[in-house]
């Protein structure tokens, strides 16, 4: 019997060994000898090169590129199953030597490896940013809406520099270069991050442009985050210090001890994040909200007839009437689902060796969701190429899905709720007060398609574009007027 006992345990321990060797990796492109899938790596708009890639493999799609591998997801269940109910081994970051050792990127939060020091930035940001807390915060935005508005009735053509500023002139006045961070932590952009060991080459060598490129960036990057850092502290007692403010409402909540160094550098790479987070976003949003408005003048007549049911041409909107008007909202919630920001969001690490769906992926994997293919299903956003706020009153899950512009698992921006309030309020006031119309590209100067492309980028950009802005009517001007005196007074 015991020789038997021996065989039977013998024959299991093969059967064991044939399935561990059965285990495959997760469908993909055939790749070459030791370069991988590097040849087939798309340059640009690599999202839509995945997209095609899911049609193709399905939810899953692996590669590799000099041995490092890259997991695309390519579905809403294959983001989820990994990214939430798994978050324990999917939410750290991978190194990107560009963005991080050499640039600087990876002390805030959205590059951080998911350390202790990671759920403590993140703990002191979601406890300033969290709903109840929010609301010291609308009157500035509001007025900051206001400005924007009035600068960009008197010129128009200035379109991208004033949505820039009235981005920055927020996040800089509620904590204290973004177009650095996101072509820095674009994955497979700079081969030093998948040859590390690059980083050592010396700046004056050719083909070290990368080296300069992070020297100057790193630079910029740190007076950004550095200067107004430490004006803020110096002078969080003074009224030249616009209030409420996220670096001393943290210091006010502190004892009456000094920080630690540990402490002090934790709250400033917390602003930091804050900025980063926020800026180049809502730049990228609100920027297509008046190209979609250019391309689609019912849609901004419907919600310009909302706002004038509702307030009667009495005020203009405030942050708070939000739950008032759900076409407007809606058109919020649609110019993130039709080009959305980030459309393959911040890369994701897999910290071990992994099955899912009888497919082995190895310790170290890339993971990357493909938002864009999410939020471009039509089996939850029908007829996704066309921008249509009135999916959202339809469908509960289109909604619920939306949720993915944001971030997945223990990774989401925690200033969800305040990048929402501005954007809606920028969006609010503009459908008000202005008419916009006529979108043209600022290269070709030739009108803009309801099919345009957008900038490849971590975070994406429409391209360059002017349109026409004017005033709906003269009292929606005086009422502009009215209302930034007032807010001035106030």
């Amino acid at each position: 019997m015991s020789v038997l006992y021996i065989a039977a345990a013998i024959l299991l321990y093969q059967f064991y060994r044939l399935i561990r060797r059965s285990a495959q990796r997760p469908p993909g492109p055939k790749p070459w000898p030791i370069i991988g899938n590097l040849l087939q790596m798309p340059k640009s708009h690599e999202w839509l090169t995945f997209a095609a890639c899911g049609i193709e493999y399905g939810h899953c799609v692996y590669l590799t590129i000099l041995g490092q591998p890259i997991l695309v997801l390519s579905s809403l269940q294959a983001a989820n199953e990994l990214l939430e109910q798994r978050s324990a081994i999917y939410s750290s970051r991978p190194r990107l030597v560009m963005a991080g050792d050499l640039t600087g990127f990876d002390q805030s939060i959205a590059l951080m490896p998911y350390t202790d020091r990671f759920r403590e930035m993140r703990q002191l940001l979601k406890k300033e940013l969290s709903d109840s807390s929010l609301k010291i915060y609308w009157p500035l935005h509001e007025e900051e809406s206001r400005i924007l508005v009035k600068n960009l009735l008197a010129e128009p053509a200035q379109l991208a520099d004033w949505v820039r500023y009235y981005a920055g002139s927020i996040i800089l006045k509620v904590t204290y270069v973004m177009a650095a961070f996101s072509e820095a932590s674009q994955p497979g952009n700079w081969l030093v991050d998948l040859i590390p060991w690059l980083r050592h080459v010396p700046d004056w060598m050719p083909g070290a442009e990368f080296k300069r490129k992070a020297t100057q960036w790193s630079k910029l990057h740190m007076e950004v985050i550095e200067e107004p850092y430490i004006w803020a502290k110096a002078y969080q007692d003074s009224m030249a210090l616009i209030t409420p403010h996220f670096t001393t409402t943290v210091l006010s909540t502190e004892s009456n001890e000094a920080l630690t160094e540990e402490q002090d550098n934790l709250l400033l790479w917390a602003s930091a994040s804050l900025f980063g987070g926020g800026a180049d976003t809502t730049v990228a949003a609100i920027s297509s909200f008046f190209l979609a408005m250019a391309l689609h003048p019912e849609i901004q007549r419907q919600g310009q007839k909302e706002i004038d049911d509702v307030l009667h041409g009495k005020r203009l909107p405030k942050v708070e009437d939000m739950p008032s008007l759900p076409f407007v909202r809606n058109i919020m919630r649609e110019v993130l689902r039709w080009n959305p920001v980030a459309p393959l969001g911040v890369p994701h690490l897999l910290t071990q060796d992994e099955m899912y769906r009888n497919y082995k992926t190895p310790k170290g994997t890339i993971v990357m969701p493909n938002i864009w293919l999410i939020l471009h299903d039509p089996e939850v956003f029908p007829e996704p190429n066309n921008f249509n706020p009135i999916r959202f009153f339809k469908s509960e899950r289109a909604v619920k899905t939306l949720g993915v512009a944001f971030g997945f698992g223990r990774r989401p921006y925690p200033g969800v709720s305040f990048a929402e309030s501005s954007m809606f309020i920028a969006i609010a006031t503009a459908l008000a007060v202005c008419d916009i119309s006529t979108a043209v590209d600022n290269e070709r100067g030739s009108s803009i398609s309801a099919n345009v492309l957008y900038k490849t980028g971590t975070i994406s950009h429409p391209p360059a574009f002017t349109c026409s802005i004017k005033s709906r009517s003269e009292s929606a001007m005086k009422l502009l007027q009215r209302t930034l005196e007032e807010e001035k007074v106030s």
